[in-house]
Order: C-alpha cells, then structure tokens, then sequence
C-alpha cells in the first residue's frame, strides 16, 4: 500500500491529509507521521529521505517529495484531477517553490483548527 508521511505537528498538513481522505483519496493509501515509527524505518531504508521534513510519498519502491507529492496525490482525485494536472504541467522549480514558501510561513498564516476525525478517516492512519 503507498504510505503518505506527513508532519504531524502542523495542523495543515494533517487538515490536508483529512481533505484527502474527504474527497475521495483510495482506501489503498495510508498515512505516517514523519515523527513515527514507520517514517524512521523510511529512513533507514532510503537515506534520501532523510533530508526532507516536508510530504513524502511512498509506492514500493518509489518516493516523491514536497510538490511532486502533492500533485500526485491531487491527481488521485477524481474531482480535482485537473488541478493536479495543472500542477504537474507547472515547472517542478516552481511547484516546490510555492511549496517551501508556504511551508515556511504557514505558522504566520490564518489560525485554523485540528480536525477531529471520524471513524473512516481514523482507518487511514496507521502510524
């Protein structure tokens, strides 16, 4: 099963994980912390991914980061297929870009909430 890591300790990547799972993520993926267990046996595994703190996504034998990520996993979504098209057709130097720059300002951004998952979105969470 492809395993989405996360950081666990930022509320919009969690809400992300959770508008996945909303919108019609397959129930073939699951998601890790970064902070976990099985995000460590990632790195023992694939010493690559020890220098990214941001979205990995795992299938088999296969990782993405950061944007290239983020756009696979769009593309997954029926409904917002296009979107990830869109991103994927955008400059990989220009997705990860506005990737890190969210990422390194979103503790300055608009406050929002932790979710509270239901039981469906619980199943996805393996770590």
């Amino acid at each position: 099963m492809p395993i989405i890591y996360y950081d666990a300790n930022c509320v919009y990547c969690y809400n992300y994980a959770i508008w996945l799972i909303q919108n019609g993520l397959s129930t073939r993926y699951e998601f890790a912390k970064l902070q976990g267990d099985v995000a460590e046996q990632l790195r023992e595994n694939y010493p690559e991914a020890r220098r990214y703190d941001s979205v990995i996504l795992q299938e088999g034998e296969h990782l993405e980061f950061k944007s290239d990520a983020i756009a696979t996993l769009i593309t997954s979504l029926t409904q917002y297929k296009w979107l990830g098209v869109l991103l994927k057709l955008t400059p990989k130097i220009l997705r990860d870009f506005g990737y890190q720059l969210f990422a390194d300002n979103r503790n300055h951004m608009w406050k929002t909430h932790w979710h509270q998952p239901n039981d469906y979105e619980k199943s996805f969470f393996i770590d």
